[in-house]
């Protein structure tokens, strides 16, 4: 990789902190931090983990699942910019468009229907497209995996992320439609 040190390395699956110090796992990269080799230690996580994890100040980065279909981690976004963490958020275009993928699960995109969402779109946007220009709209979000099937979809998701956040106006409305709708964070 021809570099002296790793920018990020992240622990997956959501581990426990017991899990993590258990073993030694957390202290090795410690070491590996103070050595230079590290320069941030992630943790990629979900609830009740995730409050754990960014409680215990050992990391300097979090993966959270969230988009507009999935805000039960939108609190924690804010905690964690709260205490100088950074984020980076899987899952922002809700696992892709049921229209597009026969591989995602359509309840997912029962609260999209039920919020009337298509109504806020702009003209020409798919809803993969508003639902990335949601999850950027969050004001504590750093980054966004913005993960693709096809160079068509890479494409879309570049030109989406170009387009911006969400105006004010319609991010508030999307956020109001999608709580009355059941979808809201935790």
């Amino acid at each position: 990789m021809k570099t002296e040190y790793l920018d990020i390395v992240q622990f997956h699956k959501s581990p426990t902190m017991r899990q993590l110090e258990e073993h030694g796992a957390l202290d090795a990269l410690k070491e590996l931090q103070e050595q230079g080799k590290v320069r941030h230690i992630g943790v990629s996580g979900n609830f009740p983990e995730m409050t754990e994890q960014l409680e215990s100040g050992e990391f300097g980065v979090l993966q959270i699942p969230y988009s507009a279909l999935q805000r039960e981690h939108e609190g924690i976004i804010t905690q964690s910019a709260e205490r100088g963490v950074g984020t980076i958020i899987r899952g922002g275009l809700g696992q892709g468009d049921p229209d597009f993928s026969g591989s995602v699960r359509l309840d997912k995109w029962a609260a999209w229907n039920g919020a009337s969402l298509n109504d806020l779109l702009e003209d020409g946007e798919s809803r993969t497209g508003f639902m990335l220009r949601f999850t950027l709209s969050h004001p504590d979000v750093d980054t966004v995996i913005a993960g693709t099937q096809n160079p068509m979809h890479l494409v879309e998701n570049v030109a989406s992320a170009a387009r911006g956040p969400l105006s004010s106006d319609v991010y508030t409305e999307a956020k109001r439609r999608l709580l009355a709708a059941g979808q809201g964070p935790a």
